[in-house]
């Protein structure tokens, strides 16, 4: 395979001394004012697989010469602003990129991003805090509002954070204007961008210096999609509508494959959510029995709108099994609070219900259906199923949890399937150091989920298939080296005549910037792609085993229909 040299020409006035002496050594005196350096750069094969950070720099470069500015990763135009004057924001439309090699060549991967700035000065936040507080609260309120926050000023590329915009209905409402786009929209801004820099004698030109272009119009492919499965559900089996990706529907009034009774349980409600409470009570009695759930009345205590007396009123209760907390707002730290009780000094299944979605009668009926499955599951039971041709086989997900607030320890998790129908799971969590993303302790937690396989079936599975979820693409090899190996010995601690048929190691990452837009009569769909539409050639990276399809649908019930993506890699 031939190699490349990369060098760079430079155009000097001067020459330093050490390079008069490395160069010109016999000519010192005849040195003319303008000379050539050749200055070695890298040496790279002909399939460039080891060029993608160079390639990246040079499109960086393209970018700022569109008058692009750089936040965070990605880059945004500042010169065609979004503004939303109700609520004093402004959005800056961008995009993200990356460069990779793929199985056919070096292609640049972008989607349309966007990023939300307040328009709101500090003078006017400052102003508007001391009307609201008064001038007595007002050098303490202002205090734990703007220190630490990052200001957007004229001069640099900053930003004013605000995490309570999420938390606006509204807000949020009028940014998914701007933000969500049809397939339609997305094509035509992604066409526009790589227009602008065809059109930019600038960038042009610096491409052109590199011998590089880009293609008018965006890749396109052909993919398989794989049929929707059969749903059997209790006695009976159904079919649902793939591109509606929701089986809320299908499942009213179908008996559960198994759901333990709910006999002996609580429900917490503050006073002034007393009314929403008893329509959700009501309610969950009319959609349980279709689903064979068994409900028995609840007992309901009364607590004050405050942790203490939350708490207080759970450790009074420790006696019943199952606990429903209907929580007057989603505050994080009040939720925490709760759950923490529930899991850690009183452990006891629980569910928390807010009640603001209680609030709306003609939802009622969807809200207490969703509570009753998520009941029935958090005690035992088995809702669905899917037919598994393959038989004596467990599916095993591991994950790991980072606590990027706290910054305490992370924690590994596995998860593995017990019978043929998937619809009965063992699970494991193991503590590990903080952004651990390697499992320590896989050995001991799949040990035990075989144990617990072979319990419940008299027999160990024939066949392992194991999900590795949020590994990024240097700790590939971490992940063959060290966790497989756990594996292998897991399996060898039950019974050197215990070999499975085959192992497969699945390493799953979500975080893809790929979009896929279904082309029908030559026109974007405006619908969504359908589920288990797969794609496994040309966009293989390079030196990489695996095949990328589409296991997740993200869907935005408005007008947003766009597909996100996993790479699966697959060690035998």
């Amino acid at each position: 395979m031939k190699e490349y040299h990369l060098t760079r020409l430079r155009h000097c006035r001067t020459v330093p001394k050490n390079k008069r002496d490395r160069y010109c050594k016999d000519m010192e005196n005849d040195l003319p004012s303008y000379c050539l350096l050749f200055q070695y750069v890298l040496k790279c094969r002909n399939n460039y697989s080891n060029t993608e950070s160079c390639f990246s720099i040079i499109f960086r470069r393209i970018l700022r010469i569109l008058n692009m500015q750089q936040i965070g990763r990605n880059y945004y135009n500042p010169s065609d602003p979004l503004n939303i004057p109700q609520h004093r924001l402004t959005i800056w439309p961008g995009y993200t990129t990356t460069i990779l090699q793929y199985e056919s060549s070096i292609m640049l991967c972008t989607d349309v991003s966007h990023k939300v700035l307040r328009s709101e000065t500090v003078l006017d936040f400052m102003g508007n805090l001391r009307q609201q507080c008064g001038n007595q609260r007002f050098p303490e309120i202002c205090a734990k509002e703007l220190i630490g926050l990052i200001v957007l000023t004229k001069g640099h590329r900053h930003f004013l954070q605000d995490i309570k915009m999420r938390a606006d209905f509204n807000i949020m409402k009028d940014l998914s204007t701007h933000t969500r786009l049809t397939p339609e929209q997305r094509e035509g801004r992604l066409n526009r961008f790589v227009s602008n820099i065809q059109r930019n004698a600038d960038a042009q030109a610096e491409l052109d210096k590199w011998g590089l272009n880009f293609d008018k119009q965006l890749l396109n492919l052909t993919s398989r999609v794989l049929p929707g499965e059969r749903i059997f559900q209790g006695p009976r089996s159904y079919e649902y509508n793939p591109r509606a990706a929701d089986l809320s529907k299908e499942m009213c009034g179908v008996p559960l494959i198994s759901s333990p009774p709910l006999n002996n349980w609580l429900v917490f409600h503050t006073r002034r959510n007393g009314n929403e409470t008893q329509s959700l009570l009501q309610t969950l009695n009319k959609v349980s029995g279709p689903l064979g759930i068994r409900i028995q009345r609840a007992v309901m205590i009364m607590y004050e709108d405050h942790q203490e007396s939350l708490l207080r009123a759970g450790g009074s209760s420790q006696q019943q099994e199952r606990q429903l907390v209907v929580l007057p707002s989603n505050r994080k730290d009040k939720y925490d609070s709760v759950k923490k009780y529930l899991f850690v000094d009183c452990p006891t299944p629980s569910q928390c219900v807010v009640s603001r979605t209680l609030s709306r009668p003609q939802a009622l009926m969807t809200v207490a259906t969703k509570i009753a499955l998520q009941m029935a599951c958090k005690m035992g039971g088995e809702l669905w199923s899917v037919e598994i041709p393959l038989k004596q086989l467990m599916i095993v997900g591991i994950d790991c949890y980072h606590d990027t607030i706290g910054g305490k320890r992370s924690i590994g998790a596995l998860v593995a399937s017990l019978n043929q129908s998937m619809s009965r799971k063992f699970s494991k969590c193991v503590l590990q150091h903080k952004g651990q993303e390697i499992m320590d302790g896989l050995k001991i937690a799949l040990t035990g989920a075989l144990k617990d396989y072979l319990k419940f079936n008299n027999s160990l599975p024939s066949r392992i298939i194991v999900y590795r979820d949020g590994v990024g693409d240097g700790q590939l090899q971490g992940v063959v080296n060290y966790e497989v190996s756990q594996i292998i010995d897991s399996i060898k601690s039950m019974g050197h005549d215990y070999v499975p048929k085959l192992s497969v190691v699945v390493v799953v990452k979500k975080r893809i910037s790929s979009r896929f837009f279904a082309h029908i009569n030559g026109n974007v769909n405006t619908c969504k792609t359908d589920e288990g539409n797969r794609t496994d050639t040309v966009l293989k990276l390079y030196n990489h085993s695996f095949f990328c399809f589409l296991l997740r649908n993200s869907s935005v019930k408005v007008h947003l229909e766009y597909i996100t993506n996993q790479i699966l890699v697959i060690c035998v």
